[in-house]
């Protein structure tokens, strides 16, 4: 600032009184020149002034957002969830049955002449059964050979669950045995083991299948037919026989 020299100048412009007038002018214009310029310096001041606060207030406020801490986000919970208890609407109970409508029973003499009809049907039928069985052995002691093996093996085919059924096969492989036919025989005696092991003659019959085996010359066959007889029936007698006819097989193959 050059305002401390202005009262210099006024003091050597009035105490000099053999300054010339060009001089004086001179100075003059200096003087209106240095006041235009204080006046300009005065009026930036001012202005300087009024802007005084918004400057002193800016730094100040960019150093708070350099300060000021950024905000961190929160960590993710661990704690496990609140379980929620549901609870369940009962299952609507079903419609009452209706029991009134009543129940239409039978006539017992309705179901007593069923029943006798039953019994009746089925003592006919086992009649039969038994009639024809004692025909077919009766034509196997008459020397009707053919026909009482067709007669035993369809008796045997039409009831599979008689008590003698077993036996009719048995005596058509005898039959078959009898005319020869030793593969037949051996065909229906297995077919008696298959279809009735535990029935009444099945010791007899593997007895027989393994000597109809040992007429094939089939001495494996045999041994296994004789080795099952002792193995199934241990301790009686045709399993004694059955080791017999095995160990002799054993030392003539």
């Amino acid at each position: 600032m050059r305002l401390h020299i202005l009262p210099l100048v006024l003091a050597c412009g009035c105490a000099t009184d053999v300054a010339s007038k060009a001089d004086v002018r001179a100075l003059q214009e200096q003087v209106q020149a240095l006041r235009k310029e204080n006046t300009q310096l005065l009026g930036r001041l001012d202005a300087l002034e009024r802007d005084r606060p918004v400057v002193a207030a800016a730094p100040v406020a960019a150093s708070a957002s350099v300060v000021a801490p950024v905000p961190q986000p929160e960590a993710a919970s661990t704690a496990p969830p609140a379980l929620t208890v549901v609870k369940l609407l009962p299952k609507p109970a079903p419609p009452p049955l209706d029991v009134a409508t009543p129940v239409q029973e039978p006539d017992p003499s309705v179901l007593e002449g069923l029943d006798t009809r039953q019994e009746s049907a089925s003592s006919a039928q086992s009649a039969s059964a038994d009639q024809e069985y004692q025909g077919a052995l009766e034509a196997l002691r008459t020397g009707n050979v053919s026909g009482a093996i067709d007669r035993l093996k369809r008796f045997a085919d039409t009831y599979p669950r008689h008590n003698k059924a077993d036996d009719a096969l048995y005596y058509a492989a005898l039959g078959e045995l009898a005319r020869g036919e030793v593969a037949r025989s051996a065909a229906l005696l297995e077919l008696l083991v298959q279809r009735y092991p535990a029935g009444d003659v099945v010791q007899d019959a593997m007895l027989k299948l393994g000597e109809v085996r040992v007429r094939l010359r089939q001495p494996a066959e045999a041994r296994a037919a004789y080795a099952q007889l002792v193995q199934n029936f241990p301790g009686t007698a045709a399993a004694a026989q059955a080791q017999a006819r095995l160990s002799m097989l054993q030392r003539n193959p």
